[in-house]
């Protein structure tokens, strides 16, 4: 018929962490190294953004998503005195329902 194949579905989330691991974070920022719990931070924000995109897709009866996409944001700017970090994660993909249309026999 004349329904799409495939439509763009999306997932967003913004998740801070609490003062003291971004005090401990910013400590680790003077001395370098990794920041594990921003790291854990960005890891969480994506599982969840991925996670909403999923059930938006489901919501309009599709069962497959393809070429997600993951985009981040820092939130606040770069502001020096800003108490606790935010960060943005948008997952966004295609869309499809499969399975629905297969030929009964296959070759």
């Amino acid at each position: 018929g004349n329904e799409p194949q495939g439509i763009l579905v999306s997932g967003e989330v913004v998740i801070a962490t609490d003062y003291l691991k971004s005090f401990l974070a910013g400590l680790r920022k003077i001395v370098g190294g990794r920041v594990g719990s921003y790291e854990t931070l960005v890891m969480r924000a994506r599982r969840e953004a991925i996670l909403r995109m999923k059930q938006e897709a489901l919501a309009l009866g599709f069962n497959a998503v393809c070429n997600i996409r993951l985009d981040t944001a820092d939130i606040g700017g770069n502001t020096t005195n800003r108490k606790i970090a935010m960060v943005a994660v948008l997952a966004s993909g295609t869309a499809y329902r499969i399975g629905a249309h297969r030929p009964a026999h296959e070759f």
